[in-house]
């Protein structure tokens, strides 16, 4: 009985293990989200997995209820809601707010790379407004589809812990 039961346990174990392992796919994904050779790489914005940098919003929780195709369209998207063109001591600059603490206000500063954190006191920031300049790195990437496809292969598999591969005809 119990010799059964540690064979039906170590079964189940190892299925689980093939089932979840991460294609080729994935793990070309992966590097691409390290590690672009097309411009900036979504680690210097995001965090999946314990690496990259969470100045941007996190990607979790989209790419777990978003299809490819509309991660696609979000990865190729020129301007975003969470940027804003910061007026502040004289100056302006694409920047997302991270938090304010009474009179602090924490903004990334996306003019330099990688972002640098700027704690300005509220009367110093003279208007926050919607970006009219910035653009999201991957737009001007030039990023192939089956590139996309292993770039959403990663997003979906850091989210979910499920290995599915992503065709290219999912994207369109």
């Amino acid at each position: 009985m119990k010799r059964s039961l540690l064979c039906i346990s170590l079964l189940c174990a190892s299925s689980m293990l093939a089932g979840d392992a991460p294609s080729t796919q994935i793990q070309r994904g992966r590097e691409l989200f390290l590690n672009s050779p097309k411009g900036l790489a979504c680690a210097t914005c995001h965090s999946l997995e314990g690496h990259g940098n969470s100045i941007g919003p996190d990607l979790t929780r989209l790419a777990s209820v978003v299809g490819p195709r509309g991660l696609v369209m979000t990865i190729r998207m020129s301007m975003t809601a969470y940027v804003q063109e910061v007026s502040a001591n004289g100056r302006t600059f694409p920047g997302i707010q991270k938090q304010k603490d009474g009179d602090i206000l924490q903004i990334y500063d996306l003019s330099k790379v990688p972002a640098v954190l700027l704690e300005l006191k509220s009367g110093d920031v003279s208007s926050m407004k919607p970006n009219t300049k910035w653009t999201h790195p991957p737009t001007s990437a030039g990023y192939t589809d089956e590139e996309l496809a292993d770039l959403i292969a990663y997003l979906k598999y850091a989210a979910t812990g499920v290995a599915g591969e992503v065709a290219v005809k999912d994207l369109h």
